[in-house]
């Protein structure tokens, strides 16, 4: 990876990694009202183990935060993330906490 970047696709709702013009990694999601339900994310099988996919994720995050939804996690690996990365509780609906037993 020479200069991988980040960019958002509104009209398929994903957010991309980009690197030397070919999606490297991506983020599935769907928004609905004040809800964003972040439903897959994947990298290429070649990148994966290196920490690409909790990059995503953490990118995704930030981004939900900025447009002031909330998180409902259906991807098996954010929650696993967010299980383990709770800068990002906050953003998760009071549900979604529950069902999934991410924080306290």
């Amino acid at each position: 990876m020479k200069r991988a970047t980040p960019q958002e696709d509104t009209i398929i709702q994903r957010y991309e990694w980009i690197d030397d013009n070919r999606v490297i990694g991506f983020v599935d999601y769907y928004v609905f009202d004040e809800v964003c339900m972040i439903m897959h994310t994947e990298v290429l099988p070649a990148l994966a183990g290196r920490g690409l996919g909790s990059l995503l994720a953490s990118k995704a995050m930030e981004h939900v935060g900025e447009i002031g939804k909330s998180v409902v996690p259906i991807c098996g690996f954010l929650v696993h993330y967010l299980r383990k990365n709770p800068q990002h509780h906050a953003l998760l609906t009071p549900a979604s906490r529950r069902v999934f037993s991410i924080g306290s």
